[in-house]
């Protein structure tokens, strides 16, 4: 028997795709063409419907994957407990349907879970801007549409949680955690998040000696629309967020719940510095600190709010 660090061969998988508006059609569609182009073969990819019958019907005739309807609560929770329930692999693969993965980037997130003790692993996820990235986009908020942040090890390593549009879990630690959330996360567009971050929280509750990992090189392209690459979605994501961030530490404790955003708060603060210093020369980096500052605020705000009100609260769209 291999102890808990010694290679073994990489897992069976499913990929699950979860999607639930005809609006996303070619984006799902060019989700679902690279998936035929990935070097290493998945056992089974499930496309989960939430709540949409037409959609659910138009996807029937598709020969290489197989689309089900959500069996659960409406919202991305739901549907992705759907997705665990019906996937026969060992390792259960979550793909957004707006994210279009290279050629290799299955193989490189199945590689970790060579190693047992490896619960989970997250991918490379790199916005898809409509034409080009705004002059005041910070690096550090590309969180908010849904991609990799700075202070992710750059070359892989062990990480809090997976960022949902590209994450991988082994089936068994992720029915034993209870799956995800229905409280937490998305439904539809509006801004909640945080359910990746219950789970592997949950995860190595569960099983202590677990580790989550950052696959550097296991890639996909998030597509981020014009209404995402406004200030104004930005701010209200990082509301939306803190109030999320309320809600987690209220189900997992404060300090496990925030104890990354604590220490990326000073991260911020020093992007900001350096902006501020070079804003003399470089006048853009002026509005990349005030949008830092702006959503650290707001991502404030919106934790106060929710932990002031100690019940859910409906999320800003």
């Amino acid at each position: 028997m291999s102890s808990p660090s010694q290679p073994t061969a990489v897992p069976t998988c499913t990929i699950v795709v979860c999607t639930y508006s005809d609006e996303r059609i070619a984006d799902l569609n060019a989700c679902l063409e690279a998936l035929n182009t990935q070097t290493h073969r998945p056992e089974q990819i499930l496309v989960v419907v939430d709540h949409n019958q037409g959609l659910l019907e138009r996807l029937a005739a598709r020969p290489t994957i197989v689309p089900i309807a959500n069996a659960s609560t409406q919202g991305l929770s739901g549907a992705r407990n759907t997705g665990v329930q019906r996937a026969t692999g060992e390792v259960v693969v979550f793909l957004d349907d707006d994210a279009v993965p290279e050629a290799s980037w299955l193989h490189e997130l199945l590689v970790p879970f060579a190693v047992p003790k490896v619960a989970a692993v997250g991918g490379n996820i790199q916005p898809a801007w409509p034409r080009y990235r705004p002059w005041w986009f910070p690096t550090h908020l590309d969180w908010t549409v849904g991609c990799s942040i700075p202070t992710l090890p750059e070359n892989g390593g062990e990480i809090r949680n997976v960022f949902g549009a590209s994450a991988a879990f082994r089936r068994a630690a992720l029915v034993l955690a209870g799956g995800f959330p229905t409280e937490l996360g998305r439904l539809g567009e509006n801004g909640a998040g945080c359910e990746e971050t219950d789970v592997c929280i949950r995860i190595r509750q569960q099983s202590p000696t677990s580790v989550i990992v950052y696959a550097a090189k296991s890639t996909v392209h998030h597509r981020v629309t014009d209404q995402r690459a406004t200030v104004s979605y930005v701010l209200r994501r990082c509301f939306a967020e803190g109030m999320s961030k309320a809600r987690l530490a209220r189900r997992v404790g404060s300090s496990a719940a925030t104890g990354d955003e604590r220490a990326y708060a000073f991260t911020i603060a020093r992007a900001v510095l350096g902006d501020v210093v070079t804003g003399v020369v470089h006048p853009s980096r002026i509005g990349r600190a005030a949008v830092l500052i702006s959503g650290l605020g707001c991502a404030s705000a919106g934790y106060l709010r929710e932990l002031v009100a100690g019940r859910p609260t409906a999320l800003a769209t």
